[in-house]
């Protein structure tokens, strides 16, 4: 059986509620989905709580899947909901507009220095400081640098000003640069 037939055999069971399709639809999609959640939260136990949840999403959507774009994106893409939705609802996703506070986006001489870091780190670690980055900044550099969101869907995906994603993210890298450089004079 060809990978696409395989796919659809798995989808078609999903839906009909077959428990062993949808175990291997799981499987096949646990990892990457796992590591997906952990992006958005600080810790493995809040991501398989996030993971759980937004299967279940899954399964209680995949009979609106039309394979317009791969399968494996369109659960990207409820889990990536979810976990917006789940931040949102913990109100842990605190941002604060800095609008008015200037234009972050300037180079300075410590970016080159932070692009070495990033290059002597292997990605576990570049991944685990991004996971130490305060909730809202964490979502929005997902987003943007990571799912490819612009400001203005993860302004409607957040339901926030387009300038609050712009400073956020410019935030979240002024901090992440600050942590990769601790991190190179520490080492």
């Amino acid at each position: 059986m060809n990978a696409a037939l395989a796919e659809q055999y798995i989808i078609d069971g999903c839906i009909k509620g077959n428990a062993e399709c949808q175990r291997m639809l799981f499987e096949k999609l646990y990892s990457k989905m796992l590591a997906l959640c952990k992006r958005y939260t600080g810790n493995t136990d809040e991501a398989k709580d996030m993971l759980q949840d937004g299967f279940i999403k899954v399964f209680e959507n995949l009979h609106k899947y039309r394979g317009e774009s791969s399968l494996q994106t369109w659960v990207s893409r409820i889990m990536i909901n979810n976990a917006i939705n789940q931040l949102k609802k913990n109100q842990r996703l605190s941002l604060v507009s800095l609008e008015n506070e200037g234009h972050f986006d300037r180079a300075d001489e410590t970016d080159a220095e932070a692009v070495d870091v990033i290059g002597d780190l292997n990605p576990e670690k570049v991944i685990e400081l991004i996971q130490q980055l305060p909730t809202g900044y964490r979502t929005i550099l997902n987003l943007y640098a990571i799912e490819g969101f612009t400001h203005k869907q993860i302004a409607i995906a957040l339901g926030i000003a387009e300038g609050t994603s712009k400073s956020q993210l410019s935030k979240a890298r002024q901090l992440l640069k600050q942590e990769l450089l601790n991190h190179k004079k520490n080492a």
